[in-house]
């Protein structure tokens, strides 16, 4: 007699979406978390009256047809959220250029137009954008409908799988300028648009258009909050402060899981919400050599170095843009060379949920998060470094939002050894796998172990992790 159906391995959101559709099953479902509460990167944390969230910006898939929106309504928890639409989506500066990207597609299209009106194929790069996206967006709702027989996806890949977004922008663009503008969320992926998977980048960029981009009230926390909520009314168990060591397995079966205290957990199925190589590594000595070639063959996201401030600033200048995005030149490619992080000419981003949800932060206050890209090599003392690179990210920051540090109340800062000590992602890996061009047919090869979560073949970001859930949970339930 099995203990559980399935046992879910870590409460990201790939974890939680698939424990919340098998618990809504039937299925009798344990989550195991090693941190004290869920979400992984979808988390948040409380500082002298701030509430900041750990490092999403915002994210989809809220529409009334939308993965996350379903998922609520199936667990009877829709009424029990409010959520934020944001919009400006973002407000990317450029030197001597600012532009918003709105909800709107076409207000988007027609500043565009204006500032660059020499280029005479902003629509049919849209257009074909659409195009792709709307490919993408059969698949993905036949996904969360549990449709059979789903071709769609790799229709797309067979058609555009191999191109790159710059290969994409060059067909249609010329001005390297509006390109760098149009490649602005390149950084939410992690790699520069000569790099990037076309599908990836247009299903980020559209996904927003299309679905519109949302923040909960109160931070990123109260989702994952309400999901386990969810999960556990509907019956699932899970377990928080209990890290899971070592993954038993007889032949090509996995027959339990043991955590560091010694407990022993058997279920049908199992799902790897966590890092690929961790994963691996729990499986035994083979299998750590298969995980190392995969971790060769496609590569891994970049990190983020991550300040977190609570300030009394008045941010009236930056009207409703509670997303922005601060580049010091037009160079994109240059941006993504992690030897220039920490420098004046690298990027940042700037989350600033308090423009709209003054539930974050004391009265006449804000909590900002500001983002840099960077890569985990980049220095081999972290925690020594700390201070000096604060420092950067700040004199930066003050160039979008002046006297921002005269202004704080607490300013607290996550580098790449920060995430990766908290989520366990090698080398504090943002998003997974990096997004690149072609298709990442991740297995683990073991008859009932799957994954959900960005080490699931779709990638990174919450919308991806979300659908992996969906795909997992299908998988299982076909053979339940």
């Amino acid at each position: 007699m099995k203990d559980y159906n399935v046992v879910i391995i870590g409460s990201g959101i790939g974890g939680l979406v698939c424990a919340g559709i098998l618990a809504n099953k039937g299925l009798n479902v344990l989550v195991i978390e090693k941190n004290q509460g869920p979400g992984g990167y979808l988390t948040s944390f409380k500082r002298k009256g701030f509430i900041f969230d750990s490092a999403v910006d915002c994210f989809s898939g809220l529409d009334e047809s939308g993965a996350i929106r379903r998922l609520l309504k199936e667990l009877g928890l829709e009424s029990e959220i409010e959520f934020i639409n944001v919009d400006p989506i973002r407000e990317s500066i450029f030197p001597g250029i600012r532009v918003k990207t709105w909800s709107s597609v076409s207000r988007y299209i027609e500043d565009l137009k204006t500032l660059f009106p020499s280029e005479k194929k902003i629509d049919s790069f849209f257009e074909k954008m659409g195009e792709i996206y709307s490919e993408i967006s059969r698949w993905a709702s036949g996904i969360i409908q549990f449709k059979e027989g789903n071709t769609d996806f790799t229709n797309i890949f067979l058609k555009y799988g191999r191109l790159t977004y710059k290969d994409l922008m060059d067909d249609y663009l010329y001005d390297e300028r509006l390109k760098s503008i149009l490649s602005d969320r390149c950084s939410f992926l992690g790699l520069p648009p000569s790099k990037i998977s076309a599908i990836s980048m247009i299903s980020l960029l559209m996904s927003y258009f299309m679905s519109g981009a949302y923040r909960p009230v109160g931070g990123c926390q109260k989702l994952s909050d309400l999901l386990v909520a969810g999960i556990k009314k509907k019956g699932g168990q899970i377990i928080f402060k209990s890290e899971v060591s070592r993954i038993n397995r007889r032949g090509n079966r996995v027959v339990s899981v043991m955590t560091t205290n010694e407990t022993e957990y058997c279920a049908d199925f199992y799902v790897s919400n966590i890092d690929y190589i961790n994963t691996f590594s729990m499986l035994g000595e083979k299998y750590i050599f298969e995980a190392q070639e995969k971790f060769n063959e496609y590569g891994i996201s970049p990190s983020f170095f991550i300040l977190y401030i609570g300030t009394k600033a008045d941010l009236g200048l930056l009207g409703n843009s509670s997303s922005i995005g601060y580049f010091p030149s037009f160079d994109m490619e240059g941006a993504f060379d992690f030897k220039n992080s920490f420098t004046e000419t690298t990027p940042i981003g700037l989350t600033i949920p308090t423009i709209s949800d003054h539930s974050m932060a004391p009265r006449n206050s804000h909590s900002i998060m500001v983002h840099h890209l960077t890569d985990y090599a980049y220095t081999k003392s972290w925690k020594e470094e700390k201070k000096r690179l604060s420092e950067v990210i700040i004199r930066m920051a003050e160039k979008v939002i002046p006297g921002i540090r005269d202004q704080a109340v607490h300013i607290e800062s996550a580098s790449p050894f920060t995430l990766e000590r908290y989520t366990a992602n090698i080398r504090g890996a943002a998003y997974g796998w990096q997004p690149v061009p072609g298709v990442r047919p991740i297995k683990t090869g073991i008859e009932n172990l799957y994954l959900a979560g960005h080490w699931h073949g779709l990638g990174g970001g919450i919308i991806a992790a979300t659908y992996s859930g969906f795909i997992t949970a299908r998988e299982i339930l076909r053979q339940v």
